[in-house]
């Protein structure tokens, strides 16, 4: 399988300050026989560093690679610089927080092997929460499940492509990349902005540029909406959504985003420039804002049909979804 040869793939844990996550999604790794190179790249302090440091021990079934950086490294740093050490030429990207569907990985590398013209492939991903009740903790969670937008971007013309993935936005941060390719929109994007929104629209615009992106109707990942996540722990400040909108810098972010976007169609790309790409982008970035904050002019997508088997009983999806969440129960300091 190429999942388990690590000249061709490994599976990336960026990780911090999160080892009840940490644990959780490695013993899931571990029981669903995850034979893959899996490369933890922490930079946390004091236990949580000591956690990481002794899981090649505490997991001798996994291939464990683990990476240590200092606390303060920025984010896109840590990951190039891991992907600078290591082998594969496909790479993933999976949250401390998040479960991964083998089977569904081996696809999408089996499909970039298939099309050099894709710079990254997704499939679907089942994203659920677990609420508890008022009466107390000792009662077991209901299962809600949330919908999770992936989209494929297959328009031959890197500019037409970029524009359609700005309107109808669904990052590629969680897909299976080309390494190379990923390294090279996360090196532009870190000395193009270095806001936590924008980072992720600028880099996933620069993968979509570099390449055609696949979504296949299989799942890939499943993801968990709690209140230790990364987006929930931010949503208070004005660097991410929604009160970035507010920020005094946030015309600021967005010109950096733009600039940054167009040099990078011009120039890397050798996009001929009439003075129009501002304002495409302009236009395309409105009607994504829209549908993200105003929830207007969204489409029917293939992940519709998809949702509805994440909520049907009996259904492939639904049964991955309903064992995920069962794992998820005996960690309960997780949810």
């Amino acid at each position: 399988m190429l999942i388990e040869d690590a000249d061709c793939f490994s599976l990336i844990v960026p990780t911090y300050e999160g080892t009840p996550f940490v644990r959780r999604c490695l013993e899931f790794l571990q029981a669903s026989g995850y034979r893959g190179n899996i490369v933890l790249c922490d930079n946390s302090t004091a236990e949580h560093l000591e956690f990481v440091k002794s899981c090649p021990g505490r997991y001798p079934e996994l291939w464990l690679d683990v990476h240590l950086y200092d606390a303060g490294i920025r984010f896109l740093d840590k990951l190039v610089q891991t992907m600078e050490r290591i082998d594969a030429r496909y790479v993933m990207l999976c949250a401390q927080d998040d479960f991964v569907v083998a089977d569904g990985v081996e696809r999408l590398l089996q499909t970039l092997e298939a099309d050099e013209g894709l710079s990254c492939a997704r499939g679907r991903v089942g994203r659920f929460y677990l609420r508890r009740s008022e009466a107390g903790k000792d009662d077991r969670p209901a299962l809600e499940v949330t919908q999770h937008a992936m989209l494929a971007y297959e328009n031959p013309d890197p500019v037409g492509r970029v524009l359609e993935h700005i309107r109808q936005y669904a990052s590629t941060l969680y897909s299976v990349h080309r390494k190379a390719q990923l390294m090279e929109s996360f090196r532009l994007t870190e000395a193009g902005t270095q806001n936590v929104i924008f980072y992720q629209y600028l880099s996933s615009c620069l993968t979509v540029a570099l390449g055609r992106v696949a979504c296949l109707d299989t799942p890939f990942l499943v993801r968990q909406v709690h209140r230790d996540s990364w987006a929930a722990r931010l949503k208070d400040d004005h660097e991410h959504w929604p009160l970035l909108v507010a920020s005094p810098r946030y015309s600021e972010y967005y010109l950096q985003f733009r600039k940054a976007l167009i040099d990078f169609l011009t120039v890397r790309l050798g996009h001929a420039e009439d003075g129009s790409l501002a304002g495409k982008i302009d236009r395309a970035y409105v009607h994504m804002a829209k549908r993200s904050l105003c929830q207007t002019g969204l489409p029917d997508t293939p992940d519709d049909a998809f949702f509805a088997r994440l909520q049907t009983a009996g259904t492939t999806e639904h049964k991955l979804l309903s064992s995920v969440a069962t794992f998820t129960l005996r960690y309960t300091d997780t949810y």
